[in-house]
């Protein structure tokens, strides 16, 4: 059974350009290393924590924080970086980690692209993240061998984002899991994400054989599986409470107010690309054309509620 041996505050960086890089904390977690880093250290979500096993780094975190993941990177012989998806805050020191430790970058096969040749970053991403350097990956094996005897199996899980993959260790019961869960209850998305896939990658993943979640924002959590079922019951619950409002001829900006209550500071620093109404609209996808018929054993939204 894996459990979490320490966590210790540690503030990392050095002088000059990086006097303001800041290592949040580590975790360590058996074999599993961990370092949350980020400019906004207030929120789990201004944060993220690169995850190291054996001798490859999991995600690499923000490029405004190169001087701490370097120093994390760097304790050991490096022999991979692994990406779950292409955002900024998991990608963004990947270019200058292959330059500088001479490692190669593994990355879903719809990642190659938006990381060669780069991506839109809003610009309340590149305050708190910064904007990632170009870098050529390699696409992910069918299956990463670690040092140690450790195996690593990309599921894709998209959603959050078209390439997002998660990273399962069968045998330790181990998923490494991106952005895929982040928070239970979920009331803002990014104008780009998906419900309706993020609603059946959660479904396909709850039923793996594992316990512990490695969250890239919230770090390890114990009942992974279950986590995973409560956030997507609630997501076919909100589904479920929009289409009916709908339905009966709300509007989105109406619905969204019932629902998740008024938008708020995240929506306008953010120009609404990372806002409650986003949720709102992607859980009306397709709501003209859905019949039962599109759920196996019936609609499970229906007689749905918020709790």
């Amino acid at each position: 059974m894996v459990r979490q041996n320490a966590v210790r505050v540690y503030f990392g960086g050095s002088g000059g350009q990086n006097a303001a890089v800041k290592l949040v904390w580590k975790l360590e977690l058996g074999p599993v290393r961990g370092a949350r880093v980020g400019r906004f250290r207030r929120a789990f979500n201004t944060t993220v924590v690169c995850y190291r096993l054996g001798d490859v780094l999991i995600d690499c975190g923000p490029p405004n924080q190169f001087g701490a993941v370097r120093e994390f990177a760097s304790h050991a012989p490096l022999s991979r970086v692994v990406l779950t998806h292409h955002h900024e805050d998991h990608c963004g020191n990947a270019a200058r980690l292959a330059r500088e430790l001479e490692v190669p970058v593994l990355a879903p096969a719809a990642s190659l692209e938006p990381l060669a040749g780069g991506f839109p970053v809003q610009l309340y991403r590149r305050l708190v993240w910064g904007v990632p350097k170009r870098v050529s990956a390699r696409p992910l094996p069918e299956e990463i061998s670690v040092e140690g005897g450790f195996r690593l199996q990309p599921i894709a899980a998209p959603g959050h984002s078209a390439d997002m993959t998660c990273l399962l260790e069968p045998r330790q019961g181990w998923l490494f899991a991106g952005d895929l869960y982040v928070t239970g209850r979920p009331r803002y998305l990014r104008s780009d994400e998906d419900v309706g896939q993020t609603i059946a990658s959660l479904r396909r993943l709850e039923g793996l054989s594992f316990d512990t979640l490695l969250c890239a924002h919230r770090g390890s959590l114990k009942k992974g599986p279950e986590r995973l079922r409560k956030k997507r019951e609630y997501l076919e619950q909100l589904r479920g409470a929009a289409r009916r409002r709908h339905r009966a001829g709300d509007t989105l900006e109406v619905i969204t107010r019932a629902l998740l209550g008024r938008e708020d500071f995240l929506s306008w620093f953010s120009g609404f690309h990372f806002s409650k109404r986003n949720l709102v609209r992607s859980c009306l996808e397709g709501v003209n054309s859905e019949t039962d018929s599109n759920h196996p054993g019936g609609n499970p939204e229906r007689g749905a509620r918020l709790g």
